[in-house]
């Protein structure tokens, strides 16, 4: 008679917590990203020469994005066999 009485006790507590862990996200409000709309992105890219990146250019780009608020956050450099490449910069605001 214990065991029985303890068994449905058992068993309305669990399907309460089931009831709760249903409801709860259905009641609770759903969190929002609003930084999402307000990221910016620019990529910049510079010549590379034959002979290996020139430097002094690509500081200048960086300096020049910095100034109006750009964040740069990766630099690629794409090289193309005897024709030099690319260097690309991104940046962020």
């Amino acid at each position: 008679m214990k065991s029985d009485l303890f068994i449905r006790n058992l068993l309305i507590i669990i399907a309460i917590l089931l009831a709760l862990n249903i409801m709860m996200p259905i009641l609770s409000n759903p969190l929002t990203s609003y930084a999402s709309g307000s990221i910016q992105y620019k990529v910049g890219c510079i010549g590379i020469g034959v002979m290996g990146l020139k430097t002094d250019n690509l500081e200048k780009l960086i300096n020049e994005y910095i100034k109006e608020g750009w964040d740069p956050i990766s630099i690629n450099i794409v090289s193309m066999e005897r024709l030099g490449g690319m260097a690309y910069v991104v940046f962020k605001k």
